[in-house]
């Protein structure tokens, strides 16, 4: 792992609406099968929608910062709502911006989200979705100790082809060893 110097893992805030729609829409650019929204769904999205999903109070949005305080990278966590699904929590909208990717930033995201789930209290599991074709993602998540529970066929329709999900979990017990 090769973290960069100085960069620092914090919530992004709704004051910061504008550089994280900025962010995301980048990363709906470059890498448009990894996500569901598509860039032309959240370009069309005001200002507002954007610091709102940042000042939601079941969710939690960090960010990847260098040392210059750019934001670099992103992921988004989310609590099920549900009395009875209260325990879990879902891992969604993870970018970091290629120019950075391989430096261990996406680890290092993964790794606070799970600090922050076990501050919250009562998180038990995180759940996240992958397309099942994102051979980096995959293998980070499978790095972190995330195993798959299921594929979703056809989960999402692009230029005339359809690509699968892949559901995944891990316990969010700081004592979890990951399978080998």
């Amino acid at each position: 792992m090769n973290v960069d110097a100085g960069m620092a893992i914090k919530e992004i805030k709704a004051s910061e609406a504008g550089i994280y729609r900025a962010l995301m829409l980048r990363g709906y650019s470059e890498h448009p099968d990894a996500f569901t929204s598509t860039f032309e769904e959240r370009a069309t999205k005001p200002i507002e929608w954007w610091a709102r999903r940042l000042q939601d109070p079941t969710s939690l949005t960090l960010g990847a910062f260098d040392a210059n305080d750019a934001l670099i990278g992103t992921l988004r966590l989310e609590q099920f709502q549900r009395l009875r699904e209260r325990h879990k929590i879902n891992l969604a909208a993870m970018y970091v911006m290629r120019d950075f990717a391989g430096r261990g930033i996406g680890r290092k995201l993964i790794d606070e989200a799970l600090i922050s789930c076990r501050k919250l209290g009562g998180i038990e599991m995180v759940n996240l979705t992958v397309t099942s074709d994102n051979l980096a993602a995959l293998r980070l998540y499978g790095k972190v100790g995330f195993q798959e529970f299921g594929r979703e066929k056809r989960a999402v329709k692009g230029n005339a082809m359809y690509l699968d999900k892949l559901y995944m979990w891990r316990p969010v017990s700081a004592d979890y060893v990951a399978p080998i």
